[in-house]
């Protein structure tokens, strides 16, 4: 049985070299990206390997040797950026906005408003959800120009 990594070593191994890049705006050398995610380097390797293919690319580019693994990752790209939660995605634009109103609900002091907001709150979080995911979408495409 293959073990899945996305949280436990690939999301980890990409957020350290979205920092690393935020930091330094420039390509970032595998062995900074292990200084930075505290996994050895054969584990970086293996993250660096397993996002290597995704598309929409994560990186880049990245660079390797011929008989060895990579040794040079370049800037991230909108997806890596989404991935790692520093830009919106619809999906957490959605969960952003359930959150706010149940905080929203939980200041609330008018017992009816309250209520309202809980049960919006709950209906978005739920059957709701899709709805609230299209809407974000949405204000996310026109905020970037796509629509």
């Amino acid at each position: 049985m293959v073990n899945p990594t996305w949280e436990e070593r690939d999301l980890p191994v990409l957020r350290a070299a979205v920092e690393l890049y935020e930091e330094t705006g420039r390509a970032m050398r595998v062995s900074d990206i292990v200084a930075r995610s505290e996994f050895d380097e054969g584990v970086v390797q293996a993250a660096l390997r397993a996002v290597a293919p995704a598309e929409p690319p994560f990186f880049t580019s990245i660079k390797g040797s011929f008989g060895g693994g990579f040794f040079l990752v370049g800037a991230p790209t909108p997806e890596a950026r989404r991935a790692v939660g520093l830009w919106p995605t619809p999906e957490n634009l959605a969960d952003r906005l359930v959150q706010a109103m149940a905080q929203a609900a939980d200041r609330e002091p008018d017992p009816e408003k309250r209520g309202w907001l809980r049960k919006t709150a709950d209906w978005l979080g739920s059957a709701g959800r899709d709805i609230a995911v299209d809407v974000a979408g949405t204000a996310l495409a026109k905020g970037i120009g796509a629509s």
